[in-house]
């Protein structure tokens, strides 16, 4: 019988750790950097930006805002939660899976792309601030 329990704890050990060291090594949203990479309107689609505005300027020159949302995660964040697992047994979940869960709230950039003439190729990009 205790053998069984013993045998319950461990499982369950490795099961419910590593949740912090996940939520830190996950990816999402995109840098500006990788936004001014973009050359046209469904490169920018395809990276996640939500279109809010849409204008034309006194030129005819096409203006439109959008949301990006903000990159997230870290793999030194990761690491360091995956050291702090193995150093404390486990115990560093009870503090890093809510550490991680208020630093992987959703955030967004506004971005303001200027487009050519054709509508559809990106002149310029700049942050909104």
């Amino acid at each position: 019988m205790k053998t069984i329990l013993f045998m319950v704890i461990v499982v369950s050990f490795f099961l419910l750790t590593s949740c912090s060291v996940y939520m830190a090594a996950k990816k999402k949203g995109v840098s500006i950097e990788e936004i001014s990479q973009c050359k046209t309107k469904s490169c920018l689609h395809s990276k996640g930006a939500t279109l809010i505005d849409s204008k034309r300027n006194e030129d005819g020159i096409l203006i439109e805002t959008y949301k990006v949302r903000k990159p997230t995660g870290s793999t030194a964040r990761a690491v360091m939660h995956g050291v702090l697992d193995v150093a404390t047994l486990g115990v560093w979940e009870v503090v890093g899976t809510p550490i991680e869960g208020v630093k992987g709230k959703e955030e967004y950039i506004s971005i303001r792309v200027y487009f050519e003439s054709d509508d559809e190729t990106i002149k310029n990009v700049e942050l909104v601030r």
